[in-house]
This record gives structure tokens, C-alpha cells and sequence, in this order.
């Protein structure tokens, strides 16, 4: 999601740091963390290629979804899939992702960052802010999307909600999934309904993750993406000339 479309002060075509230190470290070690998520994931999928609700799923039995009906049989799924590899990758990167996650959320409440430029105020949430936010999204891009130093009300919420609701279902349906930890807290499964399910939701949500980078990848695009790039490296922020 965007940003929203107002020049901080300083001085025009100067530099500011835009992200702190803290804050360009957990990201660069989530992208390289959820990358190794992702792809070990769809390793373990392709060899188990069905989703199904519910404790219990096997093939042949009745399926939600099937790779199958997809042009890809459970055999070829299998042979492109390595649930070994996967598994181990999965579970390594997941305690990266989830350290680092709570290494970013701890150092953003002390420093007010959460509250200071993460969290929507009650104006932002009104249908009529977020319909604004959102159509100015649409437009394209913009001179004042290129001079956005601080987020929107779609972005706000995004985040907030990706960090505070998305992630925390992820961890848990994917613990739920785990033989023991799901042995020795069976109200996992009472949460979601079964294994089945918890897996079931583990992989929409996976697909929910990958628009989430997408649109968010569109959008650094679309706001000029070797300034935005270059800040997240850096941490410094090239304000645009006037006029642009």
C-alpha cells in the first residue's frame, strides 16, 4: 500500500533519513527469511499437493483443493517437491522470522514507533478516509507519491493487521501442523478445527502473503524504486525537487 502524500520539512532535493537502523535490519532479514519460507513451503506442499478440512486427509480422500485439477498429478507434484529439505528449511527460517519479528515489534513499542507510525488513528479508519487513500492508489503514479515520507491510512492498516493479526495465525497454524507441539497443546487443533484445517489455512494465508509483497513491491515502483531502495538500504531519503 501507499503512502500518504505529505513533504516532511527539510530542505527541497535534500536528504533525511527516512527508516532507522532497527528498522532496515529486521526488514532485509524478513525478506531473505520469508523468501526461504516461501519456497521451502511450496516444497512441502508439492509433496502432500491436496488441501482438505478437518482432522483427516489422505489422498483419495474428498479434497478442497487438488493440484491435480490444476494440470499436475500428485506423482509429478511429488518428483518437483522435496518435503525433507522443505521441512527443515521451513521450521529453520520460521524461528528467524519469528525472532526477528519480535525483536522489530519490542524495539517499535519502546521507541514509539508502533504508535508514532505504524497504528491508524480513528480518522484514518473511516470509510471515507480509506476510500480517498485508495483512489489516489489507483491513480498511478504521482509527484507526491514520489515525496511520501510517512505512511497512509491503507499502509497503516496493512501493516498493523499484518503484523498483529496475519503473522500470529501463520505461527499457529503452522505449530498446529507440528506432531508435538500439537501433542502438547491439543487446543491448537481445537482453534482450527483439525491438522487439516490448520494446513488448510497455513497455505491461504500463504497466498494472501505473496499479494501482500506484490501490491507492496508495486507500489515502491510506482513511488520511485531506487529512492525507496536506496532508503531502505541507507537509511537516507532524497526529497524530490519542487514541481516534479
Amino acid at each position: 500500500m501507499g503512502m500518504t502524500f505529505e513533504r516532511s520539512p527539510g530542505a527541497v532535493g535534500s536528504s533525511l533519513v527516512l527508516h532507522s537502523y532497527n528498522v532496515r535490519i529486521c526488514h532485509w532479514i524478513n525478506v531473505i527469511a520469508g523468501g526461504y519460507l516461501l519456497l521451502s513451503g511450496i516444497h512441502i506442499f508439492l509433496d502432500f499437493p491436496e488441501l482438505y478440512w478437518g482432522h483427516t486427509g489422505y489422498q483419495g480422500y474428498p479434497a478442497l483443493f487438488k493440484l491435480s485439477d490444476w494440470g499436475l498429478s500428485w506423482d509429478e507434484a511429488g518428483a518437483l517437491g522435496n518435503r525433507m529439505w522443505g521441512r527443515n528449511y521451513h521450521f529453520t527460517f520460521a524461528w528467524v522470522f519469528l525472532i526477528n519479528g519480535l525483536v522489530y515489534v519490542a524495539w517499535s513499542f519502546a521507541r514509539g514507533h508502533v504508535r508514532g507510525r505504524l497504528l491508524p488513528g480513528r480518522s484514518e479508519l473511516a470509510p471515507a478516509s480509506l476510500k480517498a487513500d485508495l483512489v489516489e492508489q489507483l491513480r498511478g503514479p504521482a509527484p507526491k507519491r514520489a515525496a511520501a515520507t510517512t505512511y497512509g491510512p491503507l499502509q497503516k492498516l496493512s501493516y498493523s493487521l499484518l503484523i498483529f493479526v496475519f503473522v500470529p495465525v501463520m505461527l499457529l497454524t503452522g505449530l498446529a501442523q507440528a506432531p508435538a507441539f500439537a501433542a502438547a497443546w491439543p487446543w491448537l487443533l481445537d482453534i482450527f478445527g483439525g491438522r487439516q484445517s490448520a494446513r488448510t489455512l497455513h497455505a491461504a494465508g500463504t497466498v494472501l502473503f505473496v499479494v501482500f509483497v506484490l501490491v507492496h513491491v508495486v507500489e515502491v515502483l510506482l513511488a520511485g524504486a531506487v529512492n525507496r531502495v536506496r532508503s531502505m538500504i541507507t537509511g537516507k531519503f532524497r526529497l524530490p525537487e519542487e514541481g516534479m
